[in-house]
């Protein structure tokens, strides 16, 4: 079993190109994998109004506050309620396409559980891609021992996964998986495949304009505290 777990904001388009996909799994594919959503507090388009197309296998989550660049609070929430086991960790924009499903549940009996997996990627139109530095198929338990997303970075805009990874390699090795590929989807495919509501670099909301994370960035790998610094509710 190995649960997808994605941080959504006002993601439409993007989140039924994914209920689309899990739809199409092969029934005994799909039964070893679920879903957890977590909506970053959406004040437009919440991912409760996509909740038609989507099987039971696939749970919501919402923050309740909207909280700028909540990417640390809302992994966090993800991994807290997501089972014990493995969990696809990434991104909205990354969708595991069936035939990568089926590779995928291959593999999980052979995988090693004190180790982190990275998969491949491509984009839509199949052109090869770079790993992506934030996508990982780990157990629950890994992610908390690193201590989960430090929450200090919400606000911000960056960086924050690369304390994550900085703490992750300290805690398991990680291992690429190069026949498994996530397909990497950007705003000339479906609009709204990633946020625009928020300035990314060079904004005021990069994270190099605050000299307490700069030096945490610098500093040696820690463990986050506190996780959870918000209201958040399952919808039901």
């Amino acid at each position: 079993m190995i649960t997808i777990c994605l941080s959504y904001y006002e993601n439409g388009g993007m989140l039924e190109r994914h209920l689309t996909e899990w739809a199409s799994y092969r029934l005994d594919i799909a039964e070893n994998f679920g879903a957890v959503i977590v909506d970053d507090g959406s004040p437009k388009d919440p991912a409760a109004n996509h909740r038609a197309g989507a099987g039971p296998a696939v749970k919501f989550y919402r923050i309740k506050q909207n909280i700028i660049w909540n990417v640390a609070g809302a992994r966090n929430l993800a991994m807290h309620v997501a089972p014990d086991g493995w969990c696809l960790l990434t991104d909205i924009d990354h969708l595991l396409k069936a035939d990568d499903a089926d590779i995928l549940d291959a593999l999980l009996p052979r995988l090693d559980p004190t180790k982190v997996y990275v998969p491949s990627r491509r984009w839509a139109d199949g052109r090869p891609l770079h790993q992506h530095p934030n996508s990982y198929v780990m157990q629950r338990a890994i992610y908390w021992r690193v201590g989960g997303c430090d929450e200090d970075w919400s606000g911000w805009w960056g960086a924050g996964e690369n304390v994550f990874r900085k703490k992750l390699a300290t805690i398991a090795a990680t291992v690429s998986i190069p026949n498994v590929y996530l397909t990497h989807f950007g705003r000339d495919d479906i609009a709204d495949a990633s946020t625009r509501e928020w300035g990314r670099r060079k904004s005021k909301y990069d994270w190099t304009n605050n000299p307490v994370l700069v030096a945490k960035h610098r500093a040696p790998p820690y463990t986050p505290k506190n996780p959870l610094r918000f209201e958040w509710e399952k919808v039901e």
